[in-house]
């Protein structure tokens, strides 16, 4: 499987086992992504937009941990950056659906995973 985040073969599977869609939008994932298709593949998402960022990396007393992994289509992922969640709401490509995307993202729509993660760090 390999990513360059470093997280284990048996994490990156158990995460993608979880999400069969997208954590945020809901949109069916491809795995592994084709070259031409990289918006609907399946990608690795942060939820914290603070480091750290690879497994096994301590910074200021953190780690990476498995609940703070999600799926999520590239699109989404692109969209949202290093936002804090409930900024990223706020942004047109989240309010504005259009094209597969049919639902508008926010709190209440996204995975329970992602709401649990809200609730306890924003």
């Amino acid at each position: 499987m390999s990513n360059h985040f470093k997280i284990p073969d048996e994490v990156e599977l158990e995460i993608r086992e979880q999400y069969k869609s997208c954590a945020y939008c809901g949109k069916e994932m491809i795995f592994p992504w084709r070259g031409d298709n990289r918006r609907d593949s399946a990608t690795i998402e942060h939820l914290s937009e603070k480091r750290p960022f690879y497994w096994g990396e301590l910074y200021r007393g953190r780690k990476l941990r498995k609940e703070g992994l999600v799926i999520c289509c590239g699109s989404c992922n692109s969209s949202r950056g290093r936002k804090k969640l409930r900024k990223w709401f706020k942004k047109p490509y989240c309010k504005n659906p259009g094209g597969e995307r049919r639902r508008i993202i926010d709190e209440n729509s996204v995975a329970k995973s992602v709401k649990e993660y809200i609730r306890k760090n924003e």
